[in-house]
């Protein structure tokens, strides 16, 4: 059975469900392999990205944990199985008693746990922000801070093979943002010149949205520092 916590962030909130009989010590000495992450309807391409963050972050906040990393995983159960199983997860967002006997098969004892991750939606946004001249209060009124973000909804999932079923399960909301100078908008009636002469088409434009790996590595890192025996 799985506990519930909730856990306020603005205006969302991140929910993990963690089995209260998980400890430390078993993660510890049972080890920890990834199956990888995905992103709900898009193609593979979009996965090394992510899957480079989630191992990066978990070897980074749990150092205490040995990790079984993906490729070893893909080794074990064959390219072709992998892939098949990782498109089960991005549809269905969990894993069968049928798919983590086989994992567990596959591994040979190589770990306990598997490690999954899903974005199960992201989206992007612009707005604009005053700006100062550095070391002054006085403000810069032809200017403004083009900012660009990127929010993404991302489920994590830790499963036991042994038991063949999830013992932790975390959804959250994870953000990150680009900024960049850019031209104030005329129709509030500000100068539209900057200092030096007319603007340039890139004096206008929005920065570009962060790429979709830095907007999840906030949730993967509460993930990790969540798990039992992390540090908060």
């Amino acid at each position: 059975m799985l506990a519930l916590v909730v856990f306020g962030c603005s205006s969302e909130k991140d929910v993990v469900r963690l089995d209260p009989g998980l400890s430390a010590s078993e993660l510890r000495q049972g080890k920890v392999a990834v199956l990888g992450a995905v992103k709900f309807q898009e193609p593979d391409q979009v996965r090394p990205p992510l899957l480079r963050m989630l191992e990066t972050t978990f070897a980074s906040e749990r150092k205490d944990i040995p990790l079984v990393r993906a490729d070893s995983v893909r080794h074990a159960l064959g390219p072709e199985r992998q892939r098949q199983l990782l498109l089960t997860y991005e549809y269905q967002g969990s894993l069968d008693d049928a798919a983590l006997r086989e994992i567990a098969d596959s591994l040979r004892g190589a770990a306990r746990f598997l490690l999954a991750a899903r974005i199960d939606k992201d989206r992007t946004r612009s707005s604009a922000r005053g700006m100062t001249e550095p070391d002054t209060s006085r403000a810069r009124p032809n200017f403004e801070m083009g900012v660009t973000g990127r929010d993404a909804h991302v489920t994590v999932s830790l499963y036991d093979l042994t038991r063949r079923s999830v013992v932790v399960t975390g959804t959250y909301w994870g953000s990150s943002e680009n900024t960049k100078p850019v031209l104030a908008r005329p129709d509030q009636g500000v100068m539209v010149y900057p200092k030096g002469g007319a603007p340039t088409p890139d004096d206008a434009a929005y920065p570009d949205a962060p790429d979709l790996a830095r907007a999840v590595e906030g949730p993967f890192r509460e993930f990790a520092k969540g798990l039992p025996g992390g540090k908060p």
